[in-house]
Protein backbone atom coordinates (compact mmCIF):
# COMPACT_ATOMS: atom_id res chain seq x y z
CA UNK A 1 0.00 0.00 0.00
CA UNK A 2 1.34 3.15 -0.97
CA UNK A 3 1.39 5.85 1.65
CA UNK A 4 -0.37 9.49 1.10
CA UNK A 5 2.23 12.50 0.72
CA UNK A 6 1.41 15.89 1.93
CA UNK A 7 4.05 18.97 0.94
CA UNK A 8 4.40 21.57 3.65
CA UNK A 9 5.12 24.70 2.07
CA UNK A 10 6.95 26.90 5.00
CA UNK A 11 5.62 30.26 6.06
CA UNK A 12 7.55 32.86 5.21
CA UNK A 13 9.81 35.26 2.21
CA UNK A 14 13.62 35.57 1.37
CA UNK A 15 15.02 38.52 2.72
CA UNK A 16 18.61 39.38 1.30
CA UNK A 17 20.86 41.31 2.89
CA UNK A 18 24.27 41.97 0.55
CA UNK A 19 24.79 39.02 -1.01
CA UNK A 20 23.15 36.22 1.39
CA UNK A 21 19.75 35.21 1.08
CA UNK A 22 18.15 34.65 4.28
CA UNK A 23 14.67 33.31 5.14
CA UNK A 24 12.42 34.89 6.85
CA UNK A 25 9.82 32.59 9.16
CA UNK A 26 6.60 34.48 9.31
CA UNK A 27 4.69 31.58 11.18
CA UNK A 28 3.17 32.86 13.82
CA UNK A 29 4.99 30.79 16.60
CA UNK A 30 8.17 33.04 15.12
CA UNK A 31 6.27 36.38 15.07
CA UNK A 32 6.15 36.14 18.91
CA UNK A 33 9.75 36.29 18.93
CA UNK A 34 10.29 39.35 15.68
CA UNK A 35 8.02 41.54 17.79
CA UNK A 36 9.61 40.85 20.60
CA UNK A 37 13.36 40.97 19.42
CA UNK A 38 14.30 44.23 21.10
CA UNK A 39 13.33 42.40 24.79
CA UNK A 40 15.54 39.26 23.35
CA UNK A 41 18.18 41.23 22.79
CA UNK A 42 18.14 43.24 25.55
CA UNK A 43 18.39 40.22 27.51
CA UNK A 44 21.45 39.08 25.34
CA UNK A 45 22.94 42.41 26.11
CA UNK A 46 22.83 41.91 30.03
CA UNK A 47 24.68 38.41 29.12
CA UNK A 48 27.36 40.22 27.55
CA UNK A 49 27.57 42.51 30.09
CA UNK A 50 28.14 40.19 32.64
CA UNK A 51 31.22 38.87 31.03
CA UNK A 52 32.90 41.94 30.30
CA UNK A 53 31.69 43.10 33.59
CA UNK A 54 35.09 42.63 35.63
CA UNK A 55 36.32 45.90 32.67
CA UNK A 56 36.20 49.20 34.55
CA UNK A 57 34.43 51.43 31.66
CA UNK A 58 35.90 54.95 32.27
CA UNK A 59 33.49 57.62 32.42
CA UNK A 60 35.68 60.13 30.45
CA UNK A 61 37.49 58.99 27.67
CA UNK A 62 41.13 59.85 26.55
CA UNK A 63 41.91 59.38 22.84
CA UNK A 64 45.45 59.73 23.90
CA UNK A 65 46.07 57.09 26.43
CA UNK A 66 43.21 54.42 25.30
CA UNK A 67 43.38 51.22 26.70
CA UNK A 68 42.57 48.58 24.07
CA UNK A 69 41.28 45.57 25.66
CA UNK A 70 38.74 48.40 27.06
CA UNK A 71 38.01 49.43 23.34
CA UNK A 72 37.61 45.79 22.17
CA UNK A 73 35.70 44.87 25.51
CA UNK A 74 33.25 47.73 24.63
CA UNK A 75 33.20 46.65 20.71
CA UNK A 76 32.32 43.17 21.53
CA UNK A 77 29.23 43.74 24.07
CA UNK A 78 28.28 46.23 20.93
CA UNK A 79 28.67 42.77 18.25
CA UNK A 80 26.48 40.75 20.97
CA UNK A 81 23.85 42.61 21.10
CA UNK A 82 23.89 43.12 17.44
CA UNK A 83 24.53 40.02 16.57
CA UNK A 84 21.83 39.13 19.12
CA UNK A 85 19.19 40.90 16.83
CA UNK A 86 20.03 39.36 13.65
CA UNK A 87 20.02 35.81 15.41
CA UNK A 88 16.44 36.30 16.97
CA UNK A 89 14.92 37.29 13.55
CA UNK A 90 16.88 34.70 11.55
CA UNK A 91 17.81 32.23 13.56
CA UNK A 92 20.89 30.80 15.52
CA UNK A 93 24.26 31.88 13.45
CA UNK A 94 22.92 34.02 11.23
CA UNK A 95 25.11 37.08 12.02
CA UNK A 96 28.29 35.19 12.14
CA UNK A 97 27.11 34.34 8.45
CA UNK A 98 26.89 37.94 7.50
CA UNK A 99 29.30 39.07 9.51
CA UNK A 100 31.83 36.67 7.72
CA UNK A 101 31.18 38.32 4.53
CA UNK A 102 30.74 41.81 5.76
CA UNK A 103 32.59 41.92 8.60
CA UNK A 104 31.59 46.37 9.47
CA UNK A 105 29.90 46.22 12.44
CA UNK A 106 28.84 50.12 11.95
CA UNK A 107 27.29 49.18 8.12
CA UNK A 108 25.37 46.22 10.05
CA UNK A 109 23.99 47.82 12.77
CA UNK A 110 22.58 50.54 9.95
CA UNK A 111 21.45 47.95 8.02
CA UNK A 112 18.83 46.83 11.15
CA UNK A 113 16.39 49.21 11.67
CA UNK A 114 15.60 49.36 7.65
CA UNK A 115 15.66 45.34 7.38
CA UNK A 116 13.08 45.59 10.34
CA UNK A 117 10.70 48.01 8.96
CA UNK A 118 10.98 46.15 5.57
CA UNK A 119 9.81 43.11 7.63
CA UNK A 120 7.06 44.70 10.03
CA UNK A 121 5.71 46.18 5.95
CA UNK A 122 5.95 42.93 4.27
CA UNK A 123 4.10 41.12 7.12
CA UNK A 124 1.00 43.87 7.43
CA UNK A 125 0.88 42.73 3.48
CA UNK A 126 0.99 38.91 4.27
CA UNK A 127 -1.97 39.77 6.77
CA UNK A 128 -3.78 41.62 5.05
CA UNK A 129 -3.77 38.80 1.99
CA UNK A 130 -4.41 36.34 4.73
CA UNK A 131 -7.65 38.33 5.77
CA UNK A 132 -8.79 38.92 2.36
CA UNK A 133 -8.33 35.02 1.68
CA UNK A 134 -10.45 34.43 5.17
CA UNK A 135 -13.22 36.79 3.91
CA UNK A 136 -13.88 35.14 0.02
CA UNK A 137 -13.74 31.82 2.12
CA UNK A 138 -16.57 32.82 4.30
CA UNK A 139 -18.40 34.52 1.68
CA UNK A 140 -18.54 31.14 -0.38
CA UNK A 141 -19.58 29.55 2.68
CA UNK A 142 -22.03 31.66 3.75
CA UNK A 143 -23.25 31.58 -0.20
CA UNK A 144 -23.65 27.87 -0.33
CA UNK A 145 -25.90 27.49 2.87
CA UNK A 146 -27.74 30.53 1.44
CA UNK A 147 -28.54 28.77 -1.28
CA UNK A 148 -28.92 25.25 0.61
CA UNK A 149 -31.85 26.99 2.39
Amino acid sequence: MEALKFDIQRTGFPVKIGAIELWFDSSLENLRRFFDVEQIAQEKLKEAQEKAKHIHFPDDIDVENMDVELVDAAFDVNKEFIAAQYDVIFGEGTFKKIYKQYPDIIALEKAFDPIGIAIAKRIEELEAERTEKVEVKKNEYLTKKAQKQ
